[in-house]
């Protein structure tokens, strides 16, 4: 694909993501109640599948559901909208509280800072004026004298002059019938939202099984398996998050109703009501309803007691419920980066209002997982997935190719010093090799950055081949010392055997000659790429136990002198290293031609890639390959196994 076609197809998705958003935001009228259609459906469906247990029809179960869900939360609306009426016919009556509330902050701040920053700004402003007064007084003309004398008193207003009149009072009928007709029309658009949501959730209950077979048949039989893994997920997090959510809700709305009333604030249940719905929009919703009840509470009474008691039971709740209720029943989080669900938020409120607000959670959840099922939309996952797996081997190339050498060996010791040396070269020196080769043939390293890069990782290798060699040492000085316990204590043992024993008995005496070392095994291993390929091999080498005898051979000899070579030294296998990207051609070509001279090799290929890549194995074991490995451990576990050598522990 040239430069024109990637630039052809990176305008046509950022045209498609523009279609996308101006459709969300001219059809929200009939999206926004889908939406919220679908996120009931989500909620109630684990109570419904419930129902099912128990044996009974789903068309049942959904009925008593819906109708037990609906009419609460319409009871609770309706009690809502009852104590808000209260309240409103009340606050006249806390008008001298809140009057004194003022007047103490305002005595408050008389004296103080404030008063003298006020003080300040006066004079200020004082001094300015005055000053431009006297410019003004020095610039202009002298005016004329006035041709009243001063101690004449000014002369009457003329009573034929028409006093002003005082302005008419508004007609407050054309607004009190504007602000009703508002009212009503708000009203009966709510609840024309509300019927369409209860039908759409019933449906959405009732054809479950069928909706998913829709969009199974939508995507296609050829990605069956990929949207039957996406369309669980998506439900199954989302309804537990979302009845997880609304359960923890209820119980911190529970709490405060009960805690306000133990206090003596007037109308609990609203602001419990309030609590529990605010506590869905996420991180701020609980704050801005915490407003309300610390402010009635400064209305309703005298002292600073009670309002203070408002705010830390309000303080002690939140600090309860996200320690303790959330990580207990759900967790803090349904998968999504706290950033990138900040972003969502404000992308959804954006959109789509107040609504948005409460769906942004759930739709980012659905968009996440499902990009993550998308090969192309992948990045989405990464960009807004909470949980990354580690990306060390990507650390320690960066700072490969930006020459920081010292913070590349820094990636290097937490690695070994957390996972052992083994690890460290399997998951960061070997994958930080493969995206070098990977880098340079692409064109993005010239030669001498590469030749830089190799050497710092064949240094790092020989760093961590002493390592394990002093690791290695340890093991056998601690083993030999505790062989020699051992003896010291059967030697003891002996002697007060033979001191309490009447008879003597002769000891024989134990061979202290070493036992003869066995010869080494040979493994032969032919690197395919040179330098890359032999450095790969050298690591290896590092893991493999001191009985095998690796030869390694990195130059383009002809396949007649390796067989040779192979005849004269018959090693226990061969092993080809290809690296990638690439080299698959040319190991299946040595796999058939060494196959063919020796028919009874042992052949392993490996083909080193990057963590997580799959390995082409087919290809190469119809080549003739015995074993195909993609790490360091595969490669190591094989040898050990074909040469029937038991590792170290």
């Amino acid at each position: 694909m040239d430069a024109q076609q990637r630039s052809y197809l990176a305008f046509l998705r950022f045209f498609t993501a523009l279609l996308l958003v101006a459709a969300l935001y001219f059809a929200q009228e009939v999206l926004v109640p889908l939406a919220l259609s679908a996120l009931l459906a989500f909620m109630l469906n684990p109570l419904v599948k419930l129902l099912c247990r128990c044996r009974l029809p789903r068309t049942l179960s959904v009925v008593i559901v819906t109708m037990l869900v609906f009419t609460l939360m319409g009871c609770v609306f309706w009690m809502v909208g009852k104590e808000l009426h209260h309240l409103a016919n009340a606050l006249p009556n806390y008008r001298h509280n809140i009057q004194e509330r003022v007047s103490a902050v305002r005595n408050a701040s008389e004296g103080g800072t404030i008063a003298r920053l006020r003080s300040m700004v006066a004079d200020i402003s004082t001094s300015a004026l005055d000053v431009s007064a006297g410019r003004q007084k020095a610039v202009s003309p002298s005016a004329p004298a006035s041709t009243t004398p001063a101690d004449q008193p000014p002369s009457p207003p003329d009573k034929t002059t028409p006093a002003p009149q005082p302005a008419p009072p508004p007609v407050e009928g054309g607004m009190a019938s504007k602000i009703l007709n508002g009212s009503l029309a708000f009203l009966a658009n709510g609840l024309g939202v509300a019927a369409v949501v209860i039908v759409f959730v019933i449906f959405m209950l009732l054809r479950q099984e069928d909706i998913s077979h829709r969009i199974v048949g939508l995507a296609g039989f050829s990605r069956l398996t990929t949207t039957s893994r996406a369309m669980d997920e998506i439900g199954g997090r989302i309804s537990r998050y979302l009845l997880m959510l609304a359960t923890v809700n209820s119980l911190y709305g529970v709490m405060l109703a009960i805690g306000l009333a133990f206090i003596g604030l007037p109308y609990v249940l609203l602001w419990g009501v309030l609590a529990a719905l605010f506590r869905f929009i996420p991180y701020i919703g609980p704050w801005i309803v915490a407003v309300l009840p610390i402010g009635l509470s400064l209305a309703v009474f005298d002292g600073w007691t009670q309002p203070l008691m408002v705010a830390g039971l309000i303080i002690g709740l939140e600090l309860l419920t996200n320690m303790v209720l959330e990580p207990l029943l759900y967790g803090h989080s349904v998968g999504v980066s706290d950033f990138a669900l900040l972003v969502a938020i404000t992308f959804w409120t954006w959109l789509w209002g107040g609504l948005g607000l409460v769906l942004a959670t759930p739709l980012t959840v659905c968009i996440v997982v499902i990009c993550k099922y998308i090969p192309s939309l992948a990045w989405v996952d990464v960009l807004m997935g909470e949980k990354q797996p580690p990306q060390a081997h990507l650390m320690a190339f960066r700072r490969l190719v930006a020459g920081d050498e010292d913070a590349f060996q820094s990636t290097i010791q937490e690695s070994f010093e957390k996972n052992g040396v083994e690890a460290t070269l399997d998951q960061v020196v070997l994958p930080a090799l493969v995206l070098t080769r990977r880098e340079a043939m692409l064109g993005k390293l010239d030669e001498e950055e590469q030749k830089e890069v190799i050497e710092t990782i064949q240094a790092t290798s020989q760093y961590l081949r002493e390592c394990q060699a002093e690791a290695m040492d340890e093991a056998r000085e601690t083993e030999a010392a505790a062989a020699a316990e051992a003896e010291e204590k059967e030697k003891k043992e002996n002697e007060e055997n033979l001191e309490n024993s009447d008879a003597v008995t002769p000891v024989a005496e134990v061979s202290t000659a070493d036992e003869p070392v066995p010869p080494p095994i040979p493994v032969f291993a032919r690197a395919l790429h040179g330098q890359v390929d032999a450095l790969a091999l050298e690591m290896l080498e590092i893991l493999l136990p001191p009985q095998i005898e690796l030869q390694v051979s990195a130059d383009d000899r002809l396949i007649g002198e390796l067989v040779e070579n192979l005849n004269e030294s018959r090693p226990a296998l061969m092993i080809i290293s290809a690296m990638r990207p690439g080299s698959i051609m040319a190991a299946e070509t040595l796999c058939r031609r060494l196959h063919h001279k020796i028919p009874g090799l042992k052949l392993l290929v490996c083909r080193w890639g990057l963590p997580g890549q799959q390995s082409t194995a087919k290809s190469l074991k119809d080549a003739g390959a015995t074993w195909v490995a993609t790490t360091l451990e595969e490669a190591r576990n094989v040898i050990v196994e074909a040469t029937d050598v038991q590792l170290s522990p």
